[in-house]
């Protein structure tokens, strides 16, 4: 090869590699996640009473669904969080999508803290039982073992399924088109 052909072929290879850099840079900021908006004050407090509504209802044996947004999970959560001294979630935000659940918030529990993203799986057990399956949970970057995820998804499906002891049972539960929706009856 002559000078003339590798000057060419650096000349190509340069402006190929720059082309994929201005390409992986405008993925990269595309990517970024999307921020979900809470309610304001006098929304979140209409939510509350519309839910304290449908569970005295479904105390008293009327079938209820109940369907919340992204928004208003989010809104629950840092609410409730935020009632709580030593809350261990704050800035929650909820993304509902493809039959999973994203939480994502600040953590601090016991000296620990640090970004936190939990993904959980919703599915029915053998019996037809809603399930809450977390299928990954990173802190600060460090992904958190199985079998903590294992045991942590435990708790949650026998809380949800302990809403039994109140002789509430839930039938089913959807997350689809940025929703999550709960169906339940008195037992």
């Amino acid at each position: 090869m002559n000078k003339k052909n590798i000057k060419t072929m650096s000349l190509i290879a340069l402006l190929t590699l720059t082309t994929l850099a201005c390409n992986l840079l405008s993925n990269i900021s595309a990517d970024q996640p999307r921020v979900v908006p809470t309610l304001a004050a006098a929304d979140s407090q209409e939510l509350q009473d519309q839910l304290a509504t449908q569970i005295s209802e479904a105390m008293s044996g009327v079938p209820i669904t109940v369907e919340l947004t992204e928004s208003q999970i989010s809104s629950l959560i840092n609410s409730e969080a935020a009632k709580q001294p030593d809350a261990q979630l704050s800035n929650a935000q909820v993304l509902l999508e493809n039959n999973q659940m994203v939480i994502s918030g600040d953590a601090n529990a016991q000296g620990i803290s640090g970004k936190i993203n939990i993904t959980l799986d919703a599915s029915t057990d053998a019996n037809g039982k809603p399930q809450l399956t977390i299928s990954n949970a990173v802190l600060g970057g460090f992904p958190i073992p199985a079998s903590m995820l294992e045991t942590l998804s435990t708790t949650i499906n026998q809380t949800m399924q302990g809403q039994g002891g109140q002789g509430f049972e839930i039938q089913s539960l959807t997350i689809a088109d940025h929703k999550l929706t709960i169906t339940g009856q008195k037992k």
